[in-house]
């Protein structure tokens, strides 16, 4: 070993003496703790005790690499690494100190020892450094390429001539060995240049550039000397590893969020080999503000003179949307919910447009609308722009097809017609479901989102794809025929509201925060109350929502009724229903009731008795639901027998249950014993469903019982909403016993906040 000193050294309370048979278990005992009130002790000059080293590794990219696991050692190309480490003063100390860090560095040896290799002090030669300081200095004699090494690092506290010292433990014990390889042969770090529009972050500034789904132009070259290089790997963040192929190598990245993005590279070798990592920082700006957004909440019903504005805050003049004479007029049912309004269409001739072209679809440009389908039999046009060369776009649905679709339409040099599209099964009648569409001018590609989750791959477009730039009106609720007449077709039947426009790609991330509506005040998620039947009052076998606008009517099968304010159900064949769906289960809702369980009717069921309260189905089984559960049975006391007797354990679930009874959702925290002789307390239950973060929750009264991941099913939001009944395994079943107060729905997934306070109230 070699160890470079501008003047004697000495530890305190003893000299270096032969590494031990110690050495082999890992213990670093070249640097031998001793706190200073012990070297004080001892008489020894005053010295501020020291801590560990952190963030300790080799210098190979822009950040410390240190790999803790001795079969994935990191690889270092330089047979002379450089070291680095902060060194650090134990806490409380107020004395900044004179500091250096000691890198021991071991050598594996077999069958399984170590044995000292090197030591390297940083700074050398002659400077000291204050607590919380980077140290960096590189290892001497070159190391042997084919061996294992390890490194730990401890941070040695100087006296003010540097005459004597007090050494912490290493980080050997606190992060663990850094385990490394010497390969001369292997890649370099590679260096990355970044292209318009990012720059790397620097020590003092990161300034900020491009957006989500902005895409940029980085370059990936060999390391300065590097030969062999035959491609490149990187990552963002913690995302998918990509290949890339030849040397120099430019690539076009997107970042999907906003903030310091990290932009690992690695080089590889002939031999599939890949070298240390590289890592950049770049600052992502936050997305660019929409050019066009229409609430349709300037207005009240009956009100077709007034046009709708635009409020959008993006770059650009703002455009202003005229309803049509006919066909075309605002409703109270906005998707915001109560004292929102939205565009209400008849699907003959009620449209409404801008005076001029809103978005260049030659560019980068993506478009979202809230929609309100009443009739999807034809061919429907929520919002489209279309010039007068035929190019242009349209999102809506298409009835032969029976899917929702974002189309993108072009002429080609001989002016031929071209069409393009995103497109994903559904279209619900009578629900809202948001979509969003997203033309990429530079990856030549469409894609679809349904609720803020994007429909399958992106749709790829030939590269010479590019509508005309000077493009007509923005049209909402119609498109134009494919003809030379470029006739209006394909109406809108139902309402359309918060429709969006941006002239750039819409990032995954964008899409989610675009589809959960959020209050721009509060920050919760808008909700709108689509279905409310109250039981009070009521009687007889049918119940009209009079309280939303919507007007679903709940109507009773077998024996139920209402009555007693509340609706009456046997748990045998009575049960309640509506056609349906009620909300979108592929989107965001909220599904709330108050509900009485008949316990000495459930006391009779077997262990493991699942009845659903109330739920939706698709076409061949349960979407989703409110459950009520026989977990088990246990012994409670009876006052009026003296005795102990067996008696229901049950839990609230909220979720879907396949056919062979598996359940997906929340189960309720805590189990309800039931008492003798007595019966339950109605319970508020509530289960909200969050699409865009792919959970539900389950609430009992204001006492939230738990969230758990849950997503749509297959065929969600086709069936009708029941109460009292599932439909399973082919057949209808699931019946319970009880008494339902009251139901309601809305749609969006309300906060946890806000269900809480609207149980306490």
């Amino acid at each position: 070993m070699k160890r470079r000193r501008t003047q004697p050294f000495r530890l305190l309370g003893g000299r270096f003496g032969p590494w031990s048979a110690a050495l082999t278990a890992g213990v670093l005992l070249a640097v031998v703790p001793m706190s200073a009130a012990r070297a004080q002790a001892a008489g020894a000059p005053d010295v501020p005790e020291p801590a560990v080293p952190t963030a300790q590794g080799f210098v190979a990219s822009s950040s410390p690499a240190c790999s803790t696991d001795a079969s994935a050692p990191t690889a270092l190309g330089d047979p002379t690494p450089q070291l680095t480490a902060v060194v650090h003063l134990a806490a409380g100390s107020t004395d900044p100190g004179y500091l250096r860090a000691h890198f021991d560095i071991q050598a594996h040896q077999a069958p399984d020892t170590w044995t000292e290799a090197a030591g390297v002090l940083a700074p050398e030669p002659d400077g000291l450094v204050t607590d919380g300081q980077v140290v960096t200095n590189s290892v001497t004699d070159p190391l042997s390429e084919g061996t294992l090494y390890r490194m730990a690092a401890s941070t040695w506290s100087y006296t003010g001539n540097a005459d004597a010292y007090v050494a912490s433990p290493s980080t050997a014990s606190t992060s663990g060995w850094c385990y490394f390889t010497v390969d001369p042969t292997a890649p370099l770090a590679p260096k990355v240049t970044l292209g318009d529009p990012y720059t790397p972050c620097a020590a003092d500034a990161c300034a900020a550039h491009g957006g989500p789904g902005v895409p940029g132009s980085f370059t990936f070259a060999p390391g300065d000397g590097d030969t062999g290089v035959v491609g490149y790997e990187y990552q963002i963040e913690e995302g998918p590893m990509v290949q890339v192929p030849g040397s120099p190598a430019t690539v076009s990245i997107a970042p999907r969020a906003r903030g310091v993005s990290i932009l690992d590279v690695r080089a590889q070798d002939a031999t599939g080999r890949y070298g240390p990592a590289t890592e950049v920082d770049f600052n992502v700006a936050p997305s660019a503000a929409s050019i066009g957004l229409w609430h349709f909440d300037d207005g009240q019903p009956g009100d077709h003179s007034t046009p709708a504005a635009d409020t959008a805050s993006g770059t650009g003049g703002r455009h202003a949307a005229t309803l049509s004479g006919t066909g075309a007029d605002r409703t109270a049912l906005g998707r915001r919910g109560s004292g929102d309004e939205a565009l209400a269409l008849d699907g003959a001739t009620g449209d409404a447009e801008t005076d001029g072209r809103v978005v260049d679809p030659a560019a980068s440009f993506a478009v979202s609308a809230w929609v309100f389908p009443t009739d999807l039999t034809e061919d429907r046009t929520a919002l489209s722009q279309t010039g007068g060369d035929g190019s242009g776009f349209s999102l809506g649905y298409a009835a032969a097809d029976q899917a929702w679709q974002f189309s993108y339409t072009w002429n080609d040099a001989d002016g031929a017609g071209h069409v393009a599209r995103a497109e994903a099964p559904g279209g619900t009648e009578r629900v809202w479901t948001q979509l969003a569409g997203s033309y990429d001018s530079v990856a030549h590609t469409l894609t679809l989102y349904v609720n803020g989750q994007p429909q399958g791959s992106p749709t790829g477009l030939p590269a010479t794809a590019a509508a005309g730039s000077t493009s007509g009106d923005l049209e909402f609720g119609r498109g134009t025929t494919a003809d030379a007449a470029q006739s209006p077709s394909a109406y809108w039947h139902g309402y359309l509201d918060e429709v969006q426009v941006w002239q750039r790609t819409l990032s995954s991330d964008d899409a989610l925060q675009d589809a959960r509506l959020e209050d721009p005040d509060t920050g919760s998620p808008a909700v709108a109350n689509v279905a409310a039947w109250d039981a009070t009052s009521a009687s007889g076998t049918a119940l009209t929502d009079s309280t939303t606008g919507y007007g679903r009517t709940l109507t009773t099968e077998g024996g139920a009724r209402f009555g007693d304010d509340t609706l009456v159900l046997d748990g045998v064949d009575d049960a309640a229903g509506t056609p349906g769906p009620v909300v979108d289960g592929s989107g965001s809702f909220t599904v709330s009731v108050l509900v009485q369980p008949d316990m000495s009717a459930i006391a009779g069921k077997p262990d493991g008795w699942t009845g659903q309260v109330v739920g939706q189905r698709t076409a061949d089984g349960s979407d989703w639901g409110v459950w009520y559960r026989l977990a088990g049975r246990t012994d409670a006391y009876d006052p009026a027998t003296g005795d102990l007797v067996s008696v229901p354990v049950t839990q609230w679930l909220l979720g879907r249950m396949d056919d062979d009874g598996t359940f997906t959702g929340v189960t309720s925290q805590d189990a309800t014993v039931w008492s003798p002789g007595t019966e339950n307390d109605p319970v508020q239950v509530t289960g909200t469903f969050d699409a865009q973060a792919g959970t539900a929750s389950l609430f009992t009264g204001y006492s939230h019982e738990g969230t758990a991941d849950f997503g749509p099913g297959a065929g969600a939001g086709t069936g009708e909403l029941t109460v009292g009944k599932a439909y399973l395994d082919g057949g209808w079943g699931s019946f319970f016993p009880g008494r339902v107060t009251s139901v309601s729905l809305w749609a969006g997934a309300m906060s946890d906040n806000d269900v809480i306070l609207s149980n306490l109230g």
